[in-house]
């Protein structure tokens, strides 16, 4: 696939090693994709996270009719321009072959509104880990820093992120249906037994501690 610099390369290589948000859309559409690039992008920002280091975005043209010209004005337009993130923005324009295999691997299906040159589809936001398999899918239109932050943190295994966003995945579940991250009663109460454990180890140990320097 290739970008609007003009490079190409093959799909491992725009991954970059590090998780990455990944949008189809329709560089030339007048409707949705345009608003949910710049949601996306702005609850990238959002995140507290560094753009190239702890994440990629990655938006793939669906529409072979468009060129360079229009991804590039889309990308331009609709990017957020904070924290570095138009460099980490990669517009692609993959072949009809690689549009097909991209929207099956993705399930997403679209319709051609020949009246319109439009094409109608969902507007998600895929996060993919840095080994290239699918780990969440968000909506693109309501997507918030907070829960894109967590579905990266969790698609990095760990390798980005703080320890207290950890602590959040602990608790909260991904509820698919709602695209969203929800506080999970059991895994709350997993987590309060984790922590009462080492407070009790804690004062245990402390209490030998004692014991000890008493004799």
């Amino acid at each position: 696939m290739s970008d609007v610099s003009g490079r190409t390369a093959p799909l491992r290589s725009w991954l970059g090693g590090v998780p990455t948000v990944w949008i189809l859309a329709d560089y030339t559409c007048e409707t949705l994709c345009g608003p949910a690039i710049s949601i996306v992008s702005n609850a990238l920002a959002d995140t507290g996270l560094r753009a190239g280091e702890d994440y990629r975005l990655i938006v793939v043209g669906f529409d072979p009719k468009d060129g360079v010209a229009q991804a590039l004005a889309m990308k331009n337009e609709r990017v957020s321009q904070r924290g570095g993130l138009p460099e980490q923005s990669y517009f692609l324009r993959p072949t009809g072959t690689d549009i097909r295999t991209l929207s099956d691997a993705f399930g997403v299906r679209t319709i051609y509104d020949r009246e319109h040159d439009q094409f109608a589809h969902p507007a998600a936001a895929f996060v993919v880990t840095p080994e290239g398999r699918i780990s969440r899918a968000l909506s693109a239109l309501s997507v918030d820093a907070a829960n894109l932050r967590l579905a990266l943190v969790e698609a990095s295994q760990g390798r980005i992120g703080r320890w207290t966003d950890q602590v959040h995945l602990l608790c909260y579940g991904f509820d698919p249906a709602a695209g969203v991250y929800t506080l999970a009663a059991r895994r709350l109460l997993l987590a309060a037994s984790s922590i009462s454990v080492i407070v009790l180890a804690l004062l245990i140990g402390l209490l030998f501690r004692r014991e000890f320097a008493a004799r």
